[in-house]
């Protein structure tokens, strides 16, 4: 049986991505394997989380890296290259979503992303006993999807507001809205568990 992966978060050169991907333009095929180890891992992750199946998820990753090369000349210089690798994967797990399932057929780039937190996805952020890290888990699966996918990219990727507002399209205060709130409910729903203390120490 496989293990479901476990992504650590990996804080990337933005400078050094935008190198490669310059040098990718020219036809430098080891600068873009370059990207491809960088942000292999995070995106992997990611799209499993969406797709909620490996195999798919890496179908798709495979469909995004051959599609970045192919049309790279097209894409142009890229001021942001983690977080446009990102986007171009969201938007592609959205049409494999559409296309492999019917309840997805209406589903558009807008909509909400159904991400399930897991006790190993826990222990990412921090090292806790089983107990906190069995309820944390349930409790972030109890926020509605916009704010779970806000959490996640928020506190699972380091990344800031303005980079989960570029890939998701959302604008800078409607994600901080939701993060906020979903923070909000997370501490509500670990103090009934006497667990509020936990909760500001992980995701503070």
């Amino acid at each position: 049986m496989k293990e479901k992966p476990v992504f650590k978060a990996n804080m990337n050169n933005c400078n050094q991505l935008t190198t490669w991907w310059e040098e990718a333009l020219h036809g430098n095929v080891k600068s873009f394997g370059r990207i491809h180890d960088e942000l292999y891992s995070g995106l992997y992750f990611y799209l499993y989380k969406i797709i909620k199946d490996e195999d798919a998820a890496q179908d798709v990753l495979q469909e995004l890296f051959i599609k970045m090369w192919e049309r790279r000349i097209t894409f142009g210089p890229i001021k942001n290259v983690k977080y446009y690798f990102f986007k171009s994967a969201r938007s592609l797990a959205i049409n494999f979503l559409k296309a492999a399932r019917p309840e997805f057929v209406g589903l558009s780039a807008s909509h909400d992303i159904d991400i399930v937190f897991s006790r190993e996805d826990v222990l990412v952020l921090e090292e806790t006993g089983r107990e906190v890290e069995h309820m944390l888990a349930l409790a972030l699966n109890t926020l509605p999807r916009r704010q779970k996918e806000m959490i996640f990219l928020r506190y699972f990727d380091n990344w800031n507001y303005d980079q989960i507002a570029e890939v998701t399209g959302l604008q800078y205060q409607s994600v901080v809205n939701h993060v906020h709130r979903g923070i909000n409910q997370l501490r509500i729903k670990l103090s009934e568990g006497s667990k509020i203390a936990t909760t500001e120490l992980v995701l503070s």
